[in-house]
């Protein structure tokens, strides 16, 4: 099956993330299209492809990604199939 992604919140400390850097974390995980068998596994795969962490408190209906080359911001994602 093929996954897409909605940003749905991205935490950051105050000044480590400019707008245009949120801007472009919310294009680049929303443009992305990820063929998993399930929706945890699109997750991970998203995580290594975002060169980011894969929370371990993600689930099937949301996960976490935590991107160190982004000052260490965590960007909540949720999945949904793209028919």
């Amino acid at each position: 099956m093929k996954y897409r992604f909605n940003v749905e919140n991205i935490v950051a400390a105050r000044g480590k993330l400019s707008r245009d850097e949120r801007h472009d974390v919310t294009r680049y995980f929303q443009s992305t299209l990820i063929d998993a068998e399930d929706e945890r596994k699109a997750y991970r795969i998203l995580a290594k492809r975002a060169a980011g962490r894969l929370s371990k408190d993600s689930n099937e209906k949301e996960a976490m990604i935590t991107l160190p080359d982004y000052g260490n911001c965590q960007v909540v994602v949720k999945a949904y199939a793209d028919d």
